[in-house]
């Protein structure tokens, strides 16, 4: 070890190795240190900040865009698209229609929500299940439905099967094995209220249908639309027994409005079957101008199918093949009586809630 001075005056301190080469000091290191130790906190310190201003800029980018899609019409847009194709293609199956839907924006400027489903079972609204939808910023619908169930291993069978008419031209009878579903009302107690769906046996018009419900005291919640599948053009389908044909379908709904900034205006939950029979043709051309406007207005599965039902309407007019119904089990276990009817199928059964 040696001793050397610097130029000014300082007095440092080196090392010698092995080979008699000087070191740097035990001073020089440790202010080599603090500099190294300096560069590192500052070099932190910038990555921090740049990171809170990012944070900063992105919160202000989430609430702008969040104010934008809340003050313009899009999530009113994006609402009635859900209500509109759920409703129309879901056999019995109603979205919650809050006032004020919850939805989320991302940052791709997607738009998600998360809805209530739930059918009419007397004049109870019953929850059973949920509708995840995101419209895409180009316009693409995509959603799925969950379904809950009270029960383990609950027969999840479509509602309606078509006319053998559609299919053949010979006639059949409906198969007994269906009808199993109006005997379990026969366990029932009079307090209670419960969805059935059933089928009728030739093509009808709605109106025609009201009139044979009229009697009866029940509200009609929806009915099965024929437009064209199997004959026009190819849908998904499934076969059950004796060549019952179930088919994806459109569903005439109770009438609803919405307003220029597409939000909920009205709606209505039941058909009543003295009332609406002289009013069905307002129902029907507002199913159309829904479909109209889901066509023109959003993308999603099942829309070129739509396209082609919408031209078989437009020309043919709107004829039905069932209905779901609900209202007092002794009311329901009347229906057997109609001999147009067939393919009864039992759906929720609740305490007695009706007028």
């Amino acid at each position: 070890m040696s001793d050397h001075r610097g130029t000014d005056g300082e007095e440092q301190v080196l090392f010698v190795d092995e080979k008699g080469q000087e070191e740097p000091g035990k001073r020089f290191e440790d202010r080599r240190n603090r500099m190294i130790w300096r560069t590192r906190v500052k070099f932190l310190t910038n990555v921090l900040g740049a990171a809170i201003l990012l944070l900063l800029l992105y919160s202000i980018y989430i609430s702008v865009i969040h104010i934008y899609f809340n003050t313009s019409e899009r999530n009113g847009k994006f609402i009635r698209s859900v209500i509109s194709v759920v409703e129309l293609h879901e056999d019995g199956l109603r979205v919650e229609k809050s006032g004020h839907p919850s939805t989320e924006v991302t940052p791709f400027l997607a738009q998600k929500a998360t809805l209530k489903l739930y059918r009419d079972v007397g004049k109870w609204q019953v929850i059973t299940g949920e509708v995840h939808a995101k419209l895409s910023i180009s316009g693409k619908l995509t959603y799925s439905v969950e379904r809950t169930s009270p029960y383990l291993n609950q027969d999840d069978r479509p509602a309606f099967i078509l006319p053998y008419s559609v299919m053949f031209e010979e006639t059949m009878e409906a198969n007994p094995k269906t009808e199993s579903d109006l005997k379990l009302l026969d366990q029932i107690g009079e307090g209670h209220v419960a969805q059935l769906s059933f089928s009728t046996k030739t093509l009808m018009p709605p109106e025609e249908l009201l009139k044979l419900l009229a009697d009866y005291d029940l509200a009609i919640t929806g009915m099965p639309v024929y437009a064209g599948e199997l004959k026009e053009f190819e849908v998904g389908y499934s076969l059950g027994d004796s060549k019952d044909y179930y088919v994806s379908h459109l569903s005439l709904k109770p009438r609803y409005g919405f307003r220029e900034d597409n939000s909920l205006s009205m709606w209505q939950i039941y058909f009543k079957p003295e009332e609406d029979q002289h009013n069905m043709s307002e129902h029907v051309e507002l199913m159309k101008s829904d479909i109209e406007w889901m066509i023109d207005n959003v993308s999603y599965y099942g829309e070129d199918e739509d396209k082609q039902r919408l031209a078989y309407i437009q020309k043919n007019g709107v004829q039905v093949y069932g209905a779901t119904v609900t209202g007092p089990v002794k009311e329901l276990q009347r229906l057997k009586e109609r001999p147009e009817f067939r393919e009864f199928r039992l759906g929720r059964i609740e305490v007695w809630n009706w007028d």
